[in-house]
């Protein structure tokens, strides 16, 4: 077995209660890494056809990277895998903390929970030892109040604990796992409700051992050069991120248009400050509440952070970037108190707060637009800008009490239970809530929006969309090239392809995606000192490829048909004002673009079957 790994991962049955170990070969390993790529390997094949997503033959699975466990720098990240209940679709979310880097020094690659429980359990890996404990006593309690009692129960602080609260019990569709109070969470794809109908209430884990790497040597070598990179570096995005993390970047994607105003209505810090006259920044309001920075297992950048005042009457997670831009533009409130509130609430009751902003914003233009009355909100005046309904409904969304459990599904199942004209008003891609940037300002973006088997996502194609804003996404400039122009869609497709396999093997590796922005990463020569693999940048895309093609596998043989994801037209058309004015992107000549250099059929997005030959899958696909 290769260094790096651990050789094995843990098989909970919760129907049976059993829990047992099993090991895997070095070959798989190798072909799909770690994280998202082992985990969409293994529920492939394991998994039955056409699952119900909230039943029990859904697999979910937790899966900390390759080089998680080790003192590789910004290797924090644990993906979490299942189909999705909200999309339908191949299902992933990731999680920084300490949750993944435990896990693998707890001695397992992997954790595949299958069935359901009769009654609420947790999974305690502890001292060698991993087994389902009874948690009657934790069902209905908030994840905040659950990481205490655990702590306290088992009597180790040290424990790391993820957990769902209240709305992923509930089988929210956009309820989120969530862990370290609230510092975490994987967010998307809805798994918090995954976790919900297992009766999983937590996991919690305490590593005992160090991950064995082939060349400790070598890895300390390029930890040392790249963490003087990063403390030296000029790059102002890496900078901010150390000093005030995501949300110091508000107000540069307020002007640049990247940011989404009045549900998707305006653009702009022009139209903002017509439509919200009160508007000062929300980091300039932010910083001054006392922060407290933190940071992820081995990161040198710390973008994590807490707030705290006499005012907000307690310590707060300080609120990341797209869930200021979720309850503040996007529902034109300018109260930051009410931001840092609503994003408690999310973190304690286990809701995405991309989902849960954008179906607030959603309800309030339908209210504006006399789709729905006080008659349907409980009497809520659901008006821009009101921070003291955004926070009365967004408690009512995740206790799922009256006009919130409407919105407790996402906005567009909202829709399909409201009726009339209310789809005009839903923002989304397959079902789920896209991220908070406009796709007109960098094409990567809408293209990653339609194209990645997990529709609608920001976390996607965000090597491109470095590249496309001028940076470079690591020391390799083979894959990328020249620059290219705006409507170059052949070029620029090339320039996806090759950013989309290498930004698949990161994620599989484990590595916080924010790392990218130093440029100088080198992610080929940590893999191989870790592994002891004659590692290449040959092998690298060939690999990122596999990955990648067996998600969009997944999706097909769940009955999918990858081309009909659409960016709604707010996002595709032209602006009429503001930064993107009159811009026009073919994304549909991109996504063919796209799918042809992909190995994929450009009109279907079908893989073509003598590629999954020469990616060493095609025995997996049973379509003729």
């Amino acid at each position: 077995m290769a260094k790096g790994y651990n050789g094995k991962i843990l098989i909970v049955n919760l129907t049976s209660g059993k829990v047992e170990e099993e090991h895997l070969e070095e070959k798989l390993y190798r072909d799909f890494v770690g994280g998202v790529g082992l985990g969409v390997r293994l529920l492939y094949q394991r998994q039955i056809e056409r699952a119900d997503p909230l039943g029990e033959q859904n697999i979910l699975g937790f899966m900390p990277g390759l080089l998680g466990g080790t003192n590789v720098p910004g290797a924090s990240r644990m993906t979490i895998v299942a189909k999705s209940p909200l999309t339908g679709t191949w299902g992933d979310a990731s999680m920084g903390g300490f949750i993944g880097h435990e896990l693998k020094c707890a001695g397992y690659d992997g954790i595949l929970v299958l069935g359901i429980a009769p009654n609420p359990v947790y999974l305690l890996i502890y001292r060698g030892k991993a087994e389902l404990r009874d948690a009657t006593h934790l069902w209905g309690k908030d994840t905040i109040e659950t990481e205490e009692i655990l702590h306290d129960e088992i009597g180790d602080h040290r424990l790391k604990i993820i957990s769902i609260g209240p709305s992923g019990e509930s089988k929210s569709l956009i309820s989120a796992i969530i862990t370290e109070r609230g510092s975490g969470a994987a967010g998307r794809s809805g798994l918090g409700a995954v976790m919900g109908s297992k009766l999983l209430k937590a996991i919690a884990v305490r590593g005992e051992h160090t991950v064995p790497v082939a060349d400790s040597a070598g890895i300390q070598r390029l930890r040392q050069k790249f963490i003087k990179d990063v403390k030296e570096t000029t790059i102002p995005f890496i900078n901010t991120l150390k000093t005030v993390g995501t949300q110091g970047s508000t107000h540069a994607f307020i002007t640049t248009g990247a940011t989404p105003i009045k549900n998707w209505s305006l653009i702009g810090i022009d139209a903002l400050a017509k439509a919200m006259p009160s508007y000062e920044p929300y980091e300039s309001k932010l910083s001054e509440y006392k922060a407290k920075r933190t940071a992820c297992a081995t990161c040198p950048i710390g973008c994590r952070g807490t707030l705290e005042s006499a005012e907000l009457g307690g310590e707060y997670s300080r609120p990341e970037y797209e869930t200021i831009a979720s309850f503040g533009p996007m529902c034109l409130n300018d109260d930051i108190i009410s931001v840092i509130k609503a994003n408690d609430i999310c973190n304690r009751y286990g809701i995405d707060t991309i989902s849960a902003g954008s179906a607030i914003a959603f309800a309030i233009e339908c209210y504006e637009n006399g789709v729905i009355s006080t008659r349907d909100t409980d009497g809520i005046e659901l008006t821009w800008g009101n921070s003291s309904a955004i926070i009365a409904m967004l408690d009512k969304m995740v206790r799922r009490e009256g006009f919130g459990d409407v919105l407790a599904d996402g906005a567009s199942r909202a829709a399909e239970k409201i009726g009339h004209r209310a789809k005009e008003y839903v923002i989304d891609v397959g079902g789920q809530e896209v991220g908070f940037h406009d796709p007109r300002q960098f094409p990567s973006r809408g293209t990653g929006y339609i194209c990645d088997p997990t529709p609608g996502r920001h976390t996607t194609f965000l090597a491109a969309k470095l590249f496309e804003s001028g940076g470079l996404p690591g020391p390799y400039p083979e894959l990328w090239g020249s620059e290219t122009e705006l409507r170059d869609y052949e070029h620029k497709s090339l320039i996806y392809n090759a950013l989309t396999k290498y930004e698949q093997v990161a994620t599989s590796a484990g590595i916080c995606k924010f790392i990218f922005w130093q440029e100088t990463w080198p992610l080929i020569e940590f893999i191989a000192a870790a592994t002891g693999w004659d590692f290449s940048l040959d092998e690298m895309l060939v690999t990122g490829e596999r990955i990648q093609t067996m998600r969009q596998l997944f999706n097909i043989r769940e009955g999918l048909e990858p081309n009909e994801f659409q960016l709604p037209k707010k996002l595709s058309q032209p602006a009429t004002t503001g930064p993107h004015k009159d811009i026009s992107v073919d994304f549909d000549t991109l996504r063919q673009q796209y799918y042809k250099a992909m190995g994929w059929n450009p009109e279907t997005g079908y893989p073509v079957k003598s590629r999954l030959e020469e990616l060493g899958i095609r025995d997996l696909v049973n379509w003729p």
